[in-house]
C-alpha cells in the first residue's frame, strides 16, 4: 500500500487538491523518516532473534548450513545498519517507499529460512521458532507504520511458510487436526495482524494531518505576526514623520514666543505671550512623550543604575507634587518609611513617578484621595502609588499598559495625555529590572505597586544635586544656524539676537561650510534630518574640519529610532524640539552638557 493512498476511513476528505498533495508528501517524508530512525534498533532486535532460531536449526540440522545462514544475516544486518538511511534515500518520490519494501522483503525471506529444518524440529522447538517469527511480524506493525504493502512485505514471507510448515510437516506426536490447526491459527493471526497494521496506518496518518495543520497554523501565526510587526513599524515611522512634521513650527512658536518674553510688553500683551506659552508646553509634552516612547523603541535609553534612598526620593517626589493635587482638590499623603536603598535610575524613576501620580489625578476626581507608600518586606523594596479615583474593570487591566489606550476619554481631551503614561511606566520598569502589579476595580481606586531587590549598602547622600545656575551667553557669539526650514531659521534668528548673538544661516552643510571658511563661528546648532541624504552628523564633521574649536550641538524634531539611534551615538549634545530657553542658553552660556542635563526631562539616554 503506497502511503500517499491512506485507509479513506482513517482520513477526513481534504478541502482542496493542493491540501491533499501536502499531506500526502508529508505522509511519506514522516513515514520514511519514522522508519529510518527505527531501523536500527531493528536490525539489532531481527539479529538476536536469528542467533535464537540458528541455534535451534543447528541443533537438528548438523550442517554448517545455519552457521552460513548467520553469517550471511549478520552480514545483511551490518549493511542494513550502516546504508539502509543512503539506499532510501537515494530514491526519488514513491521510489524511497518501494526501496523500504525491498529491505523489509530481504529480511522476511532471510528469518524464514529455519523453516526449512521444521519437520527436524521437536514439538518446543517448533514452538519456540514459530514465536520467534510471529513476535517479529507483530512488532513489525509499528516499524512499519502498519503500511499494508510494507508490512506484508516482511511478514508474509515468515508466516505464510510457517503455516505452510505446520500443514505439511506434522509431528509424529501430534494430530493431524492439531497441526492444521495451528497452521490456520497462524493464517488467522496474520490476517489480525493485517488489520491492526491497517489501524496503525489511519492514527500515523491523521497523526500526520494534524502535524500538517498544526504547520499551517504556525505559519499563519508567522504571518499574521510579520504583519503586526509591519503595522508597528508603519506606526513607529508615521508618529515619527508626524512628530517631525509637528515639531518644526512648534519649535519656531516656542522661540518665537521665548524671543516676545525678553521684549518689555504691556500687561495685556504679557497675558497673552503667557497663554501662547502654556498651550505651547502641552503640546510640548504630549510631543515628548512620543519622543519617550520612540526612544524606548529605539533601544537608545540606557539605564544608569546606583545605589540611592527610595524613601527619600519619594518624599521629595510627594512634595513637588503637593501644590498641584492642592490645586486639584485632591488629599496627598506620603507615608514615613525608614531608610530604603534600591538600586535604580533616580532620572527614570522619577519619570515613573511623575507618570503614575500624574495618570492617578487625572482620575480622581475633587475631594479624593492620593497615597504614596513606601516599605520593605521579604528582602524587597516596595512603593505603591495608590488613589481612590474611578478605577479600573479587569478587563481593562492589561489594556491600560498599551500604548495609546486611554479609559474615560472617548473625547480625547488634550489635557488628559495621549495614553502612553503606563505603557512608558511598563517599559522604564522592565528596563530597569522593577516588577509591576496593579489591584483596580470600579469604584474603588487604582493601586499599582513597584517593587525590586533592596540594595546592600545606603547611598552615601540622597537624592540630586541640583543644577548649577545657567550663566549669561557670552555677547557677540557667533552662532550658525543650519536647518532646511526658512521658519525655523527666522525664528531661530530672532531670538539669538535677542541673546546678543550674531547669527549666520544656511540651509544645506555646503553652505555651512563656507559660511564657517567666511567667519569665526562659535556655535553651530544643525538639525538632524536634512534635504536629500545631508545630515546635522555630517555637517558637524565637516564644518569641523575648518573650526574644530567650534562648539555643536544637534537640535532635532526626528523620533524615528533609527535616525535617534545615529544622532545619540555622537559625541554632541541632542536638543530636541521644542527647545526650552533655559536648556539653549545654557547650552550657549558655554556650560557643559553633563551638568545642564541635555536630556534629565526627557529619558536618559547614552
Amino acid at each position: 500500500m503506497n502511503p500517499l493512498h491512506a485507509p479513506a476511513a482513517s482520513c477526513p476528505p481534504a478541502h482542496s487538491s493542493d491540501t491533499a498533495a501536502a499531506v500526502a508528501r508529508l505522509v511519506e517524508d514522516q513515514f520514511v523518516d519514522t522508519y529510518l530512525r527505527n531501523s536500527g534498533k531493528a536490525q539489532i532486535g531481527l539479529f538476536l532473534s536469528a542467533v535464537v532460531a540458528a541455534l535451534i536449526w543447528n541443533g537438528r540440522a548438523h550442517s554448517v548450513w545455519p552457521l552460513v545462514w548467520l553469517a550471511v544475516f549478520g552480514l545483511v544486518t551490518g549493511w542494513r545498519y550502516l546504508k539502509t538511511a543512503d539506499f532510501v534515500l537515494a530514491g526519488q518520490g514513491n521510489g524511497r517507499f518501494r526501496r523500504v519494501e525491498l529491505t523489509l522483503l530481504v529480511n522476511g525471506i532471510l528469518m524464514a529460512a529455519p523453516l526449512s529444518a521444521f519437520a527436524a524440529y521437536t514439538e518446543l522447538e517448533r514452538m519456540a521458532i514459530s514465536i520467534i517469527l510471529m513476535a517479529t511480524a507483530t512488532a513489525s506493525t509499528t516499524t512499519t507504520s502498519g503500511y499494508r504493502s510494507v508490512f506484508l512485505a516482511f511478514a508474509l514471507p515468515m508466516l505464510a511458510p510457517l503455516a505452510l510448515a505446520w500443514a505439511l510437516a506434522p509431528h509424529p506426536d501430534a494430530t493431524w487436526l492439531s497441526t492444521w490447526g495451528i497452521s490456520v491459527l497462524i493464517l488467522f493471526y496474520l490476517g489480525f495482524l493485517v488489520n491492526v497494521a491497517r489501524q496503525v496506518a489511519a492514527v500515523f496518518v491523521q497523526s500526520c494531518q494534524y502535524r500538517l495543520g498544526e504547520q499551517q497554523t504556525n505559519l499563519q501565526l508567522k504571518a499574521a505576526l510579520d504583519v503586526a510587526d509591519e503595522s508597528n513599524r508603519a506606526k513607529t515611522q508615521f508618529l515619527a514623520a508626524a512628530s517631525h512634521d509637528l515639531r518644526q513650527p512648534l519649535h519656531s512658536i516656542n522661540v518665537l514666543v521665548a524671543t516676545l518674553s525678553l521684549r518689555p510688553l504691556d500687561a495685556d500683551t504679557q497675558d497673552i505671550v503667557r497663554l501662547l506659552d502654556s498651550v505651547n508646553q502641552t503640546m510640548s509634552r504630549q510631543l515628548d512623550t512620543l519622543l519617550d516612547l520612540s526612544k524606548l523603541d529605539a533601544g537608545v535609553v540606557v539605564p544608569h543604575m546606583a545605589s540611592h534612598r527610595l524613601d527619600t526620593l519619594a518624599l521629595a517626589h510627594a512634595k513637588a507634587l503637593a501644590p498641584v493635587a492642592t490645586a486639584q482638590g485632591v488629599k496627598l499623603v506620603a507615608d514615613n518609611a525608614p531608610a530604603i536603598a534600591v538600586t535604580t535610575d533616580d532620572v527614570l524613576l522619577r519619570r515613573v513617578l511623575s507618570n503614575l501620580t500624574d495618570n492617578a489625578l487625572k482620575f480622581t476626581p475633587s475631594g479624593g484621595s492620593l497615597r504614596l507608600s513606601v516599605w520593605q518586606a521579604d528582602g524587597q523594596a516596595h512603593l505603591s502609588v495608590a488613589d481612590s479615583g474611578i478605577g479600573i474593570p479587569p478587563e481593562a487591566h492589561h489594556r491600560v499598559f498599551q500604548a495609546f489606550f486611554q479609559l474615560g476619554n472617548a473625547e480625547r481631551d488634550r489635557q488628559k495625555g495621549l495614553g502612553l503614561g503606563l505603557s512608558i511606566v511598563q517599559r522604564l520598569c522592565n528596563l530597569m529590572g522593577i516588577s509591576l502589579r496593579m489591584e483596580s476595580a470600579p469604584g474603588m481606586g487604582t493601586t499599582i505597586t513597584l517593587s525590586w531587590p533592596l540594595a546592600s549598602t545606603l547611598p552615601a547622600t540622597a537624592g540630586s544635586t541640583p543644577l548649577q545656575a545657567l550663566a549669561p551667553v557670552k555677547p557677540g557669539l557667533t552662532v550658525l544656524v543650519l536647518d532646511d526650514d526658512a521658519t525655523v531659521r527666522q525664528s531661530m534668528r530672532l531670538f539669538l539676537r535677542q541673546l546678543g548673538c550674531q547669527v549666520l544661516e544656511a540651509s544645506d552643510t555646503a553652505h555651512a561650510v563656507t559660511l564657517a571658511t567666511q567667519h569665526p563661528v562659535n556655535v553651530l546648532l544643525t538639525d538632524q534630518r536634512l534635504k536629500g541624504d545631508d545630515t546635522g552628523i555630517a555637517a558637524i564633521e565637516q564644518v569641523r574640519a575648518v573650526r574644530p574649536d567650534m562648539t555643536a550641538a544637534i537640535v532635532t524634531g526626528d523620533t524615528a529610532p533609527d535616525r535617534l539611534q545615529a544622532a545619540l551615538s555622537t559625541q554632541v549634545p541632542v536638543l530636541h524640539k521644542p527647545v526650552s530657553l533655559d536648556k539653549l542658553t545654557a547650552l550657549l552660556a558655554g556650560v557643559p552638557a553633563t551638568a545642564v542635563t541635555v536630556e534629565r526631562d526627557h529619558l536618559r539616554s547614552d
